[in-house]
């Protein structure tokens, strides 16, 4: 997916939870308004949820370990020092 939508997304699933976590404890437990926020902040929590699991799934896979710790060889071997085998001083 595009990271822009993905990103967007992700701001508006955190938006949804913190304007509805903010609001939570101003609420009346017996009131109808309070089992609303409680249910934005777990859809909030979700769509968060939904959103990094297909921002992670989009992600090419990370190299492994014995991949990560080669040696480039031509930095090694010094390509453009004096060596002996080349007739160099």
């Amino acid at each position: 997916m595009d990271p822009l939508l993905l990103r967007a997304a992700f701001r508006i699933g955190f938006l949804i939870f913190v304007l509805a976590a903010l609001l939570l404890p101003f609420e009346d437990r017996a009131s109808p308004e309070f089992v609303v926020t409680v249910l934005a902040v777990l859809i909030g929590l979700v769509f968060i949820a939904i959103v990094t699991f297909l921002a992670r799934s989009t992600l090419p896979p990370r190299p492994r370990s014995s991949e990560r710790n080669t040696v480039d060889k031509a930095a090694v071997k010094r390509y453009n020092g004096r060596d002996s085998h080349s007739g160099g001083v």
